[in-house]
């Protein structure tokens, strides 16, 4: 019978403790959630990217196939050859960490080439650079948010202009609007050194790696 009343008892006090101890847990879970959201807010949110990358998808693949259809339609009947060198793309960006996965920002894409055309002696007949410059606002929407790793994607949408410049002919320049898809991007790094690879379709490199900052 004392038995019984004392496990009586510590039943009871374990269901009146009960609503104390989910409070506890309640608090516990709240505190960590805004510990969690006021370290977001404490990280950097400015982000800048210095890239380098291959051809671009609608840029450079146009400026290079325009320039060595030119020189190999001269070419014909004068036994011209020709070479053409890719100079690169390069890209600088800049992005606002509004959350932890969202970011509007802007980037600046140059990219060009040079191609020089040559008779059968070697010496030069003509000289070609075609250059394009590209500066788009700019969305990226992360999809993976990890301490050290982020998947994400964007969107560009801006101003390009193309320079065309050769040796027979005065130069000549054309705007247009650039357009750019970051298909699939991933940085690694911490809260203020990263290193990213991106893959696009449009202005930007179809592949490009780099470095960035944040502060």
């Amino acid at each position: 019978t004392e038995m019984k009343t004392k496990i009586i008892a510590i039943a009871i006090l374990a269901i009146m403790a009960m609503p104390f101890i989910a409070h506890g847990q309640e608090a516990d879970s709240i505190a960590v959630e805004s510990k969690s959201e006021l370290s977001f807010a404490e990280q950097p949110r400015n982000e800048i990217t210095a890239s380098i990358g291959v051809v671009s998808a609608f840029g450079g693949v146009f400026d290079f196939f325009k320039v060595v259809f030119e020189g190999v339609g001269n070419s014909i009947g004068n036994n011209y050859k020709t070479d053409t060198k890719f100079i690169g793309t390069y890209g600088l960006d800049y992005y606002y960490q509004v959350n932890k996965w969202f970011r509007p920002g802007a980037k600046i894409v140059y990219e060009g080439l040079t191609t020089t055309v040559r008779d059968s002696t070697n010496a030069i007949v003509n000289h070609y650079n075609t250059s394009t410059l590209s500066i788009m606002p700019s969305v990226q929407f992360s999809y993976l948010n990890k301490k050290h790793v982020k998947l994400y994607s964007g969107i560009d949408i801006g101003l390009g202009t193309i320079f065309d410049d050769n040796k027979q002919s005065s130069g000549t320049s054309s705007t247009f609007c650039a357009f750019n898809l970051t298909v699939i991007g991933i940085r690694v790094g911490n809260d203020n050194i990263y290193g990213m690879v991106e893959t696009n379709i449009g202005m930007d490199a179809l592949i490009k790696g780099g470095f960035g900052v944040r502060f």
